[in-house]
Protein backbone atom coordinates (compact mmCIF):
# COMPACT_ATOMS: atom_id res chain seq x y z
CA UNK A 1 0.00 0.00 0.00
CA UNK A 2 1.23 3.36 -0.73
CA UNK A 3 2.56 5.98 1.68
CA UNK A 4 1.28 9.61 2.15
CA UNK A 5 4.87 11.07 1.21
CA UNK A 6 4.55 9.01 -1.91
CA UNK A 7 1.29 10.96 -2.29
CA UNK A 8 3.13 13.94 -2.22
CA UNK A 9 5.94 13.41 -4.49
CA UNK A 10 3.13 12.49 -6.84
CA UNK A 11 1.08 15.77 -6.02
CA UNK A 12 4.04 18.24 -6.07
CA UNK A 13 5.08 16.54 -9.55
CA UNK A 14 1.62 16.87 -11.49
CA UNK A 15 1.46 20.42 -10.22
CA UNK A 16 4.95 21.41 -11.11
CA UNK A 17 5.25 18.82 -14.37
CA UNK A 18 8.74 18.86 -13.65
CA UNK A 19 10.66 16.75 -10.95
CA UNK A 20 13.22 19.32 -10.29
CA UNK A 21 10.86 21.94 -9.79
CA UNK A 22 8.70 19.31 -7.24
CA UNK A 23 11.92 18.54 -5.84
CA UNK A 24 12.69 22.38 -4.58
CA UNK A 25 9.25 22.38 -3.41
CA UNK A 26 9.79 19.80 -1.35
CA UNK A 27 13.07 20.89 -0.05
CA UNK A 28 14.22 17.87 -1.73
CA UNK A 29 16.46 16.78 -4.45
CA UNK A 30 15.59 15.25 -7.65
CA UNK A 31 16.72 11.54 -7.46
CA UNK A 32 14.34 10.38 -4.42
CA UNK A 33 11.09 12.08 -5.85
CA UNK A 34 11.77 10.29 -8.83
CA UNK A 35 11.70 6.93 -6.94
CA UNK A 36 8.92 7.96 -4.95
CA UNK A 37 7.08 8.15 -7.68
CA UNK A 38 8.24 4.95 -9.54
CA UNK A 39 7.10 3.05 -6.51
CA UNK A 40 4.08 4.62 -6.49
CA UNK A 41 3.40 3.32 -9.95
CA UNK A 42 4.35 0.23 -9.15
CA UNK A 43 2.04 -0.40 -6.55
CA UNK A 44 -0.96 0.91 -8.10
CA UNK A 45 -0.08 -1.12 -10.69
CA UNK A 46 -0.06 1.73 -13.39
CA UNK A 47 1.42 4.34 -15.52
CA UNK A 48 0.89 7.66 -13.66
CA UNK A 49 2.85 10.02 -15.92
CA UNK A 50 4.34 9.40 -19.95
CA UNK A 51 7.36 10.79 -19.82
CA UNK A 52 9.65 11.87 -22.63
CA UNK A 53 13.39 13.08 -22.57
CA UNK A 54 12.13 16.79 -22.04
CA UNK A 55 8.45 16.72 -21.44
CA UNK A 56 6.14 14.39 -19.06
CA UNK A 57 2.39 14.70 -18.73
CA UNK A 58 -0.40 12.74 -16.85
CA UNK A 59 -1.78 9.79 -18.26
CA UNK A 60 -5.80 9.42 -18.12
CA UNK A 61 -4.96 7.21 -14.80
CA UNK A 62 -2.74 9.92 -13.68
CA UNK A 63 -5.19 12.81 -13.88
CA UNK A 64 -8.01 10.75 -11.94
CA UNK A 65 -5.21 9.54 -9.24
CA UNK A 66 -3.82 13.35 -9.11
CA UNK A 67 -7.66 14.06 -7.86
CA UNK A 68 -7.81 11.45 -5.43
CA UNK A 69 -4.36 11.92 -4.49
CA UNK A 70 -5.20 15.65 -3.25
CA UNK A 71 -8.53 14.91 -1.86
CA UNK A 72 -6.41 11.84 0.31
CA UNK A 73 -3.96 14.30 1.55
CA UNK A 74 -6.24 16.92 2.48
CA UNK A 75 -8.01 14.48 4.67
CA UNK A 76 -4.77 13.12 6.06
CA UNK A 77 -4.01 16.82 7.28
CA UNK A 78 -7.70 17.51 8.74
CA UNK A 79 -7.04 14.20 10.54
CA UNK A 80 -3.99 15.64 12.21
CA UNK A 81 -6.02 18.84 13.20
CA UNK A 82 -8.61 17.07 14.58
CA UNK A 83 -6.56 14.62 16.83
CA UNK A 84 -4.43 17.88 18.08
CA UNK A 85 -7.92 19.45 18.80
CA UNK A 86 -9.07 16.76 20.61
CA UNK A 87 -6.44 16.31 22.98
CA UNK A 88 -6.23 20.21 23.69
CA UNK A 89 -9.77 19.83 24.81
CA UNK A 90 -10.71 21.93 22.03
CA UNK A 91 -12.49 19.81 19.64
CA UNK A 92 -14.84 16.38 21.32
CA UNK A 93 -18.72 16.27 22.64
CA UNK A 94 -19.76 16.70 26.55
CA UNK A 95 -22.93 15.56 28.30
CA UNK A 96 -23.84 18.38 30.87
CA UNK A 97 -26.64 17.94 33.25
CA UNK A 98 -28.73 20.82 35.31
CA UNK A 99 -31.38 21.18 38.19
CA UNK A 100 -34.30 22.64 36.40
CA UNK A 101 -33.88 26.54 38.26
CA UNK A 102 -30.28 26.65 37.09
CA UNK A 103 -31.58 27.22 33.53
CA UNK A 104 -32.12 30.83 34.46
CA UNK A 105 -28.99 32.04 36.63
CA UNK A 106 -26.60 29.77 35.35
CA UNK A 107 -27.22 27.65 32.12
CA UNK A 108 -27.56 31.12 29.91
CA UNK A 109 -24.07 32.03 31.02
CA UNK A 110 -22.58 28.69 30.49
CA UNK A 111 -23.80 28.60 26.29
CA UNK A 112 -22.61 31.79 26.10
CA UNK A 113 -18.91 31.52 27.05
CA UNK A 114 -19.11 28.14 25.39
CA UNK A 115 -19.53 29.36 21.82
CA UNK A 116 -17.22 32.33 22.21
CA UNK A 117 -14.28 30.08 23.79
CA UNK A 118 -15.22 26.74 22.95
CA UNK A 119 -17.41 26.85 19.93
CA UNK A 120 -16.24 23.16 18.42
CA UNK A 121 -17.08 21.41 21.52
CA UNK A 122 -20.62 19.96 21.25
CA UNK A 123 -22.70 20.32 24.49
CA UNK A 124 -25.56 18.18 25.39
CA UNK A 125 -27.67 19.73 27.88
CA UNK A 126 -29.80 17.53 30.00
CA UNK A 127 -32.51 19.46 32.54
CA UNK A 128 -32.49 16.61 35.22
CA UNK A 129 -33.09 16.50 39.24
CA UNK A 130 -30.19 16.38 41.45
CA UNK A 131 -31.06 12.76 42.44
CA UNK A 132 -30.86 11.36 38.95
CA UNK A 133 -27.65 13.80 37.97
CA UNK A 134 -25.58 11.68 41.21
CA UNK A 135 -26.50 8.09 40.08
CA UNK A 136 -25.35 9.56 36.21
CA UNK A 137 -22.05 11.41 37.21
CA UNK A 138 -21.36 7.95 39.28
CA UNK A 139 -21.19 5.63 36.46
CA UNK A 140 -20.15 8.28 34.07
CA UNK A 141 -23.79 8.84 31.64
CA UNK A 142 -23.07 12.42 32.24
CA UNK A 143 -20.06 14.29 32.14
CA UNK A 144 -20.73 17.27 34.13
CA UNK A 145 -23.55 18.08 36.90
CA UNK A 146 -24.55 21.17 37.79
CA UNK A 147 -27.13 20.12 41.35
CA UNK A 148 -28.30 21.37 44.45
CA UNK A 149 -26.22 19.04 46.68
CA UNK A 150 -23.55 16.05 45.70
CA UNK A 151 -23.50 13.06 47.80
CA UNK A 152 -20.31 13.17 49.80
CA UNK A 153 -19.60 9.85 48.75
CA UNK A 154 -19.97 10.73 45.04
CA UNK A 155 -16.54 10.87 43.62
CA UNK A 156 -15.14 13.53 40.84
CA UNK A 157 -13.88 17.15 41.35
CA UNK A 158 -16.47 19.37 43.16
CA UNK A 159 -17.20 23.09 43.41
CA UNK A 160 -19.35 25.47 44.76
CA UNK A 161 -20.23 27.01 41.84
CA UNK A 162 -22.72 29.82 42.71
CA UNK A 163 -24.59 30.79 46.18
CA UNK A 164 -27.73 33.07 45.85
CA UNK A 165 -29.52 34.88 48.83
CA UNK A 166 -33.54 34.03 49.10
CA UNK A 167 -35.46 37.11 48.10
CA UNK A 168 -39.48 37.71 48.94
CA UNK A 169 -41.48 37.32 45.66
CA UNK A 170 -44.77 39.22 45.95
CA UNK A 171 -47.19 40.64 43.86
CA UNK A 172 -47.15 43.85 42.71
CA UNK A 173 -50.12 45.13 44.70
CA UNK A 174 -49.19 43.38 47.61
CA UNK A 175 -48.27 45.82 50.93
CA UNK A 176 -44.59 44.03 50.75
CA UNK A 177 -44.05 45.46 47.47
CA UNK A 178 -42.83 48.80 48.75
CA UNK A 179 -40.81 47.65 51.79
CA UNK A 180 -37.19 46.84 52.38
CA UNK A 181 -37.19 46.20 55.79
CA UNK A 182 -38.72 42.75 55.64
CA UNK A 183 -38.03 39.82 58.45
CA UNK A 184 -39.11 36.35 58.78
CA UNK A 185 -41.72 37.08 61.84
CA UNK A 186 -43.29 39.53 58.96
CA UNK A 187 -44.21 35.87 57.14
CA UNK A 188 -46.40 34.71 60.15
CA UNK A 189 -49.81 34.17 59.34
CA UNK A 190 -49.14 35.36 55.71
CA UNK A 191 -50.01 33.87 52.42
CA UNK A 192 -46.99 31.89 51.39
CA UNK A 193 -46.04 29.14 48.67
CA UNK A 194 -43.85 26.60 50.21
CA UNK A 195 -41.50 24.14 48.59
CA UNK A 196 -42.74 20.52 48.45
CA UNK A 197 -40.64 17.78 50.41
CA UNK A 198 -40.31 15.81 47.46
CA UNK A 199 -39.44 17.47 44.10
CA UNK A 200 -38.73 20.68 46.32
CA UNK A 201 -36.46 18.96 48.85
CA UNK A 202 -33.76 21.52 49.27
CA UNK A 203 -35.69 24.60 49.70
CA UNK A 204 -38.19 22.69 52.35
CA UNK A 205 -35.72 21.59 54.05
CA UNK A 206 -33.78 24.70 54.40
CA UNK A 207 -36.46 26.70 54.98
CA UNK A 208 -39.04 24.96 57.21
CA UNK A 209 -36.35 24.34 60.01
CA UNK A 210 -35.88 28.64 60.01
CA UNK A 211 -39.87 28.69 60.23
CA UNK A 212 -39.53 26.62 63.31
CA UNK A 213 -36.88 28.40 64.94
CA UNK A 214 -38.18 31.84 65.11
CA UNK A 215 -41.43 30.28 65.83
CA UNK A 216 -43.03 31.69 62.66
CA UNK A 217 -46.00 29.50 60.79
CA UNK A 218 -46.85 30.92 57.37
CA UNK A 219 -50.30 29.93 56.09
CA UNK A 220 -49.26 27.89 53.32
CA UNK A 221 -51.45 28.00 50.49
CA UNK A 222 -49.56 24.96 48.26
CA UNK A 223 -46.80 23.56 47.80
CA UNK A 224 -44.76 23.26 44.66
CA UNK A 225 -41.54 21.65 43.22
CA UNK A 226 -40.07 24.54 41.65
CA UNK A 227 -38.76 27.88 42.44
CA UNK A 228 -39.94 29.01 38.53
CA UNK A 229 -43.52 27.25 39.49
CA UNK A 230 -43.91 29.85 42.35
CA UNK A 231 -43.18 32.86 40.54
CA UNK A 232 -45.61 32.22 37.95
CA UNK A 233 -48.28 31.50 41.10
CA UNK A 234 -47.45 35.10 42.57
CA UNK A 235 -47.84 36.76 39.40
CA UNK A 236 -51.35 36.05 39.38
CA UNK A 237 -51.40 37.19 43.29
CA UNK A 238 -51.69 33.40 44.53
CA UNK A 239 -49.58 34.26 48.31
CA UNK A 240 -45.85 34.72 48.58
CA UNK A 241 -42.95 33.12 48.07
CA UNK A 242 -38.84 32.57 49.06
CA UNK A 243 -37.16 31.93 45.64
CA UNK A 244 -33.28 32.42 44.92
CA UNK A 245 -32.41 35.73 44.09
CA UNK A 246 -31.29 34.54 40.14
CA UNK A 247 -35.19 34.25 39.29
CA UNK A 248 -35.20 38.29 39.11
CA UNK A 249 -34.05 37.65 35.44
CA UNK A 250 -37.33 36.16 34.56
CA UNK A 251 -39.37 39.88 35.04
CA UNK A 252 -42.69 38.72 35.56
CA UNK A 253 -45.01 41.35 35.24
CA UNK A 254 -46.76 41.59 38.36
CA UNK A 255 -43.60 40.32 40.56
CA UNK A 256 -41.20 42.16 42.90
CA UNK A 257 -38.38 40.44 44.55
CA UNK A 258 -37.92 42.36 47.96
CA UNK A 259 -34.99 41.91 50.44
CA UNK A 260 -35.98 39.46 53.13
CA UNK A 261 -33.54 39.36 56.54
CA UNK A 262 -32.86 35.35 57.23
CA UNK A 263 -30.10 33.29 58.43
CA UNK A 264 -26.83 33.35 56.90
CA UNK A 265 -27.31 29.74 56.04
CA UNK A 266 -30.46 30.50 53.93
CA UNK A 267 -28.62 30.17 50.92
CA UNK A 268 -29.49 28.63 47.23
CA UNK A 269 -26.39 26.73 46.15
CA UNK A 270 -25.59 25.43 42.93
CA UNK A 271 -22.42 23.47 42.94
CA UNK A 272 -20.89 21.92 40.11
CA UNK A 273 -19.67 17.76 39.54
CA UNK A 274 -17.37 16.28 37.44
CA UNK A 275 -17.62 12.71 36.62
CA UNK A 276 -14.84 11.11 37.83
CA UNK A 277 -14.96 8.71 34.84
CA UNK A 278 -14.63 10.88 32.62
CA UNK A 279 -11.80 13.35 33.87
CA UNK A 280 -9.48 12.40 31.43
CA UNK A 281 -11.61 13.61 28.26
CA UNK A 282 -9.65 16.45 27.61
CA UNK A 283 -12.83 18.50 26.18
CA UNK A 284 -14.66 17.75 29.77
CA UNK A 285 -11.56 18.80 31.16
CA UNK A 286 -11.95 22.19 29.45
CA UNK A 287 -15.13 22.72 29.58
CA UNK A 288 -15.27 22.09 33.85
CA UNK A 289 -12.65 24.44 33.50
CA UNK A 290 -14.32 27.16 31.32
CA UNK A 291 -17.69 26.85 33.92
CA UNK A 292 -16.03 27.41 36.88
CA UNK A 293 -13.54 30.43 35.49
CA UNK A 294 -16.93 31.73 34.44
CA UNK A 295 -18.37 32.15 37.88
CA UNK A 296 -14.81 32.74 39.64
CA UNK A 297 -14.26 29.53 41.05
Amino acid sequence: MFELHQLRCFVAVASEMNFHRAAERLNMTQPPVSRQVQVLERQLGVQLFDRTRRTIRLTAAGERFHVEARELLRRAEDAKVIARSVASGHLGNVSLAFIPIAAVPIVPVIATKLAEDLPNIQIVLNEMMTGEQIERLRTGRIDIGILRRPDSTLPGEQRLLLREPYKLAVHREHPFATRDDITIQDLHGEDLLMYSPGHGWYGYGLLHPIFAAHDVRPNFVQHVGQGISMLTLVNVGYGMALVPEGLRLLRLENVDLRPIELPPEATADYHIVMSEARKDDPAVRQVFQLICDAFGV
